[in-house]
């Protein structure tokens, strides 16, 4: 048991540290390329054809996996005052059915999202070769790791393994 405990870690390891680069490059890629058409357009002259169209892409892109990520890190939207101040028994249980409720968003996320990003075929974006599944494909993407995550973190909460309180967002006062 204890060899498949240090595989989890390595995992989560693994995934947060890919989660976090993919969100600072997606971030980063959409501030220069945001930048850069503007400059074209208001200083050059000069629109650029993907002004609108990619950077309206990789944002969304970004909302999908970054949803994952925010889910792992516990940086999501919370209100957990009410739970905080509970005993932590109920705090298990409000926890683990909040992580089952997020782990089914998440997977009609990945499904209806998957089903979405695959009607769209081999079409490309119209100002850049790219294929739209390349972003469309982030939404069911960001939906399995939704569940993926929240399935782990819920069988670690109901083993002892997890404490109720590592769970939550961190508090502001």
């Amino acid at each position: 048991m204890e060899m498949i405990e240090k595989i989890v870690q390595r995992l989560d390891a693994a995934l947060l540290w890919v989660l976090d680069a993919f969100v600072i490059f997606m971030a980063g890629a959409l501030l220069v390329l945001l930048n850069y058409a503007v400059y074209s357009r208001f200083i050059l002259n000069s629109s650029v054809s993907w002004g609108e169209e990619l950077p309206a892409h990789m944002l969304a892109a970004l909302t999908f996996i970054g949803a994952a990520y925010l889910t792992r890190t516990n940086e999501h939207l919370g209100f957990d005052s009410v739970v905080r101040s509970l005993p932590e028994l109920v705090q298990r249980v409000v926890m683990g059915l909040n992580l089952l409720m997020m782990a089914w968003l998440g997977g009609l996320l990945a499904w209806y999202g998957g089903k979405a990003a695959l009607s769209f075929g081999a079409r490309q974006l119209i100002s850049v070769d790219l294929p739209v599944m390349l972003f469309r494909g982030a939404m069911p993407l960001g939906g399995a790791l939704i569940v993926l995550i929240c399935l782990v973190r819920f069988v670690g909460l109901m083993t002892n393994r997890i404490n109720p309180h590592d769970l939550m967002t961190e508090s502001d006062g």
